[in-house]
């Protein structure tokens, strides 16, 4: 499957966020922030409190982003108990806690983010309705992730309706509503041709159906895009393969199976494929 929350499918969602401080912060300063022991920068001026938690939250998405997620919860817990009224804060937190596999935490804090952003056609705003939508996915609250999907598709401000067509597409495909969710796949390239989750993403209902030869039209637009990891492009190799065994074309099938496992060796798809190849030759 292929997500996107920023990326859903198999694709991922980012919070995106601008890293102010850096390490031109030095340790002590820093940590009197993390600390919440530092008032004042200076006995002449007082420090605004709003700005060191954002000061906070940027180190703590940072460490997210540094792949830390542990260490972005704990600063990121600072940051919003010094401002509880930063969206970002909250959004930072939701990314983190669903990076750690914390569905349930991710949801509460994406709320929040919502709850707590003035402006309904904020970019943060909508990237957390996205992300959202994605995590209500992954917990199998599909009618609830239909609903942001289609606030998104609605919203005349957003950039990336392709992306809210996807995920939406593929709410309805894990639903059982497989009509639905070819028309929102379809829809979504007719914003983007070139979106590659939404070709993956109707490869998959292809193979669903039985719809051979479609299925490996999509599937073949994946195996090679930048837009996807190479664990997604061994799993549509991998697909592939399973077709041309169904239709008999050994030949074939052993072609795909070894880019799969060429492609990505240590994933899902690369073992299947390897383990078809071990039986194959």
């Amino acid at each position: 499957m292929r997500e996107e929350v920023g990326g859903v499918g198999r694709g991922q969602i980012f919070v995106h966020r601008r890293f102010i401080v850096g390490w031109l912060v030095c340790f002590g300063v820093l940590s009197g922030l993390l600390s919440g022991c530092l008032t004042t920068v200076s006995s002449e001026r007082e420090v605004d409190p709003v700005g060191l938690a954002a000061a906070v939250r940027d180190v703590g998405l940072d460490s997210m982003r540094q792949g830390n997620y542990a260490m972005a919860i704990r600063t990121l817990q600072e940051a919003q108990r010094q401002n509880p009224n930063d969206p970002k804060t909250y959004a930072g937190l939701g990314e983190a806690y669903r990076s750690k596999g914390l569905l349930a935490e991710a949801e509460v804090n994406f709320l929040l983010a919502l709850e707590t952003d003035p402006d309904p056609q904020s970019e943060d705003r909508q990237n957390a309705t996205l992300t959202l939508a994605a995590v209500y996915i992954q917990l199998e609250q599909y009618p609830d992730a239909e609903v942001l999907c289609q606030i998104l598709i609605d919203d005349p401000t957003y950039a990336s309706p392709w992306i809210a067509l996807t995920n939406r597409g593929w709410a309805q495909y894990k639903s059982g509503q497989f009509g639905e969710a070819r028309s929102s796949y379809e829809e979504a390239l007719d914003f983007r041709s070139d979106y590659a989750v939404a070709h993956f993403n109707l490869g998959i209902l292809d193979q669903e159906q039985g719809r051979w030869l479609d299925s490996i039209h999509q599937l073949d637009l994946v195996t090679d895009s930048k837009q996807m990891s190479l664990a997604a492009q061994a799993e549509a190799h991998f697909r592939i393969g399973e077709i041309y065994m169904t239709l008999g074309r050994r030949d074939k099938a052993v072609l795909h199976f070894k880019s799969s496992n060429e492609k990505a060796p240590e994933s899902e798809s690369g073992g299947k494929s390897h383990s078809y190849l071990e039986m194959l030759l």
